[in-house]
């Protein structure tokens, strides 16, 4: 019979709602204060939300790796398991990026041929994919004709996609004169750091995964402080941000202009390192949590983990400080020690005493967790593409702006509605009824939404799965 922690589901759904909400405010000049990331080095709770998904992720792998085995799978054909699982991360993750740069599709001369030769690349590249994946197994040469076709003709394509793409580097780096989409990104970061958690916990007992994370903490601890960026490398914002000066260099060397517009890019390449420690953390976790023992000895051990992790964490933080930016060593410690206690919160409440009504919204998106981010995801880049008239000139703002203009106005005069009332109480309505708070109120409602969407999907036990 096949394990499944509620729990997991709940503090999944949990942590989805947050990145939903964390993500889009109704206007980033005056988000809520709590859903502000640090703007450098410390920690503010939004900054936990994106470390908990991975330390999540990372949780699910021995529950679902474990029962592939037992079921006969082998290493290989889990592997190409993994290994489709992540393509479809990163290109979830690219289609969001590029969802509103439809430049490259609208232009057509001279200039813009190298923009659709290499358009043409990726579209190759996608097909090349999809056609591997058809056939059982991915990986190995089929018995028939027609599946020994489709590989041949995967492996054309994307070759001719690696050979295009070569020849354009350049030009893909540049941007080639239009916006270049972000390559980096929350949902590639997953991808990532799930492949090659994937690798550690395929060949590597429990020790083994926690020496991993030891060696990628310390290793990624000693490369920021000891490597410096290259001579003649100095960006604007080095000055405020030093320690960060050599993950752009190297952003930059492989992506050129397809990074965040605030730098260093905080999910680039080398802050991959330490992100997949924070998967390996979760693994370790599941793997406690699969343990023979009494389901109150799970929660109250790993509460007492939770702890002592914890410590190490702060402790190193005195010489490596919590930055999310580029993901410190003590961050992964920290963020991973509170989602520990999170889950073991939750565990406890959930799958220990059964108290489960509480959490239903949060198990409709717990449970279609990937799809709910990205149907978000989609949403808001259109509502932030739509144009409608402003509420206040009628100039042409984004459909997101007019609703969150709308709501701002209502609280408005709400608080004029109080100019009548006691000093106190008039204060108390300007402080509250703000427009950080009509801020707060547009990311909720597009939660609020996402899970209403999915009801019906959870009601029929219909998961998407990844």
């Amino acid at each position: 019979m096949r394990e499944r922690l509620v729990s997991l589901d709940v503090f999944r759904g949990l942590t989805i709602a947050g990145m939903i909400i964390v993500n889009n405010p109704g206007s980033w000049a005056v988000p809520y204060s709590p859903l502000r990331h640090a703007e450098w080095n410390g920690l503010t709770p939004t900054d936990l939300v994106f470390p908990f998904f991975l330390f999540i992720v990372g949780v699910a792998m021995p529950f679902s790796f474990d029962r592939r085995l037992a079921e006969g799978a082998s290493r290989l054909r889990l592997f190409e398991h993994v290994v489709r699982r992540a393509l479809i991360l990163i290109l979830l993750g690219f289609i969001l990026a590029a969802a509103p740069s439809w430049s490259m599709l609208t232009t057509w001369g001279p200039e813009s041929q190298p923009r659709w030769l290499l358009l043409g690349a990726y579209v190759a590249a996608v097909i090349g994919l999809g056609v591997l994946f058809i056939d059982e197994p991915p990986l190995a040469w089929p018995a028939t004709t027609g599946a020994r076709i489709r590989k041949i003709a995967s492996g054309v394509l994307l070759a001719a996609a690696i050979v295009v793409f070569a020849l354009s580097w350049e030009t893909f780096r540049s941007g080639n004169g239009g916006k270049p989409f972000r390559i980096p990104g929350v949902l590639q970061r997953i991808g990532l750091c799930y492949l090659f958690a994937s690798l550690v916990v395929m060949w590597l007992g429990t020790r083994g995964r926690i020496v991993t994370i030891g060696v990628l903490l310390v290793g990624y601890w000693l490369i920021v402080t000891c490597v410096p960026a290259p001579a003649g490398y100095t960006p604007d914002w080095a000055a405020a941000r030093p320690t960060g000066v050599l993950h752009d260099w190297i952003d930059v060397r492989l992506l050129g202009n397809h990074l965040y517009g605030e730098r260093p890019d905080p999910e680039g390449l080398l802050s991959t390192l330490p992100a997949i420690a924070t998967v390996l953390l979760g693994v370790v976790t599941g793997t406690w949590l699969r343990t023979p023992r009494e389901p109150r000895d799970r929660a109250g051990w790993l509460f007492l983990a939770a702890n002592l992790v914890l410590v190490l964490g702060l402790w190193w933080a005195l010489v490596f400080p919590l930055n999310k930016k580029i993901w410190t060593s003590s961050y992964v410690l920290v963020t991973g020690a509170l989602a520990m206690h999170f889950l073991a919160a939750c565990y406890w409440l959930v799958d220990v005493y059964g108290r489960r009504r509480w959490a239903a919204p949060f198990l409709v998106v717990g449970t279609n967790a990937i799809a709910v981010y990205f149907v978000a995801g989609l949403a808001a880049r259109w509502l932030n593409s739509a144009a409608v008239a402003s509420r206040l000139d009628g100039s042409p703002v984004s459909a997101w702006t007019w609703f969150y203009q709308a709501i701002r106005d209502q609280l408005g005069n709400a608080t004029a509605a109080m100019s009548g009332s006691p000093a106190w109480l008039h204060e108390l309505g300007q402080a509250v009824l703000s427009p950080s708070l009509a801020s707060l109120a547009c990311s909720l409602a597009l939660a609020i939404a996402c899970c209403l969407l999915f009801v019906p999907l959870y009601r029929f036990k219909v998961f998407i799965k990844i």
